[in-house]
């Protein structure tokens, strides 16, 4: 059987941030103890859906007292009885994972890797932007998804890049070794003020460089959500899309919470 790429990647990514890659007999469980409220930080992935009922409890016995329910299924174009999740109360997402595998012909003017603690606050500061009013909780997840991302920079396996504006950090993007000579694209994201200026695609651009010279990278991955704004850019640059990455997920009641409850990257 073939497996999701979209996972491999995620797997290899969360590995790089600090995360315990477990295989079970329920599949393979990624744990991220310095972020428990990361919902694709701490999940459960299968090799077939199956039935909602048996997997909840198979990630409430890896993840006991989340508050929260996530589920990757390792396959590329995954089937499930959609009616049965969506019943037992999940959130269905099918997100487009595209892939290229030569460089990338747009502009990459501005863009340097993050180094200093004024362009991690950056980096900070434009996810942030990105939640209408974010309260305690999503403010305590994003420093801490910040302080993981800063941490596997410095062990070498990923590399995080800005792009630079008038000596302030406009946009960022993640380019990270996932092995086998692939890299995967991870949040690329641009301040509100500065879109539509060609950011995300330098971006891009110098992120398939830099993977290609310090990793050997000859495969890069992106993974979009096939209605959001951004797919359309990445097919642009020559993407093309390979194969559906399935997630599934559920907010529990607020009593049987840990706390943050962060969305998924």
């Amino acid at each position: 059987m073939n497996r999701s790429l979209a996972f491999a990647t995620d797997v290899a990514l969360r590995a790089a941030e600090g995360a315990e890659v477990e295989r079970t007999t329920a599949g393979v469980v990624v744990r991220m103890g310095s972020n428990p409220g990361f919902r694709w930080g701490n999940f459960l992935l299968v090799d077939r859906a199956g039935s909602p009922g048996a997997r909840t409890a198979e990630h409430a016995a890896a993840f006991p007292g989340a508050g929260f329910t996530t589920i990757g299924v390792d396959a590329p174009h995954a089937a499930l009885d959609e009616g049965a999740w969506l019943s037992a109360g999940f959130t269905i997402e099918r997100l487009a994972v595209l892939t290229s595998r030569g460089a990338i012909s747009a502009p990459a003017a501005g863009v340097r890797p993050l180094v200093s603690d004024e362009d991690w606050a950056a980096e900070q500061r434009i996810a942030l932007a990105l939640e209408d009013a974010p309260d305690e909780d999503h403010l305590a997840f994003v420093r801490r998804r910040t302080a993981e991302r800063r941490r596997a920079v410095e062990a070498g396996r990923i590399v995080w890049l800005g792009v630079e504006v008038a000596g302030a950090v406009v946009a960022t993007a993640g380019i990270a070794d996932a092995g086998d000579r692939i890299a995967r694209f991870q949040d690329v994201q641009t301040d509100a003020a500065h879109r539509r200026r060609g950011h995300a695609s330098a971006l891009i651009a110098a992120g398939v460089r830099i993977a290609a010279d310090a990793f050997g990278s000859a495969l890069f991955v992106l993974v979009a959500e096939r209605a959001g704004p951004a797919i359309g850019l990445y097919r642009r640059l020559g993407f093309g899309e390979v194969e559906t990455q399935l997630q599934l997920s559920r907010v529990d009641p607020p009593s049987a919470s840990l706390g943050a409850v962060g969305g998924a990257a």
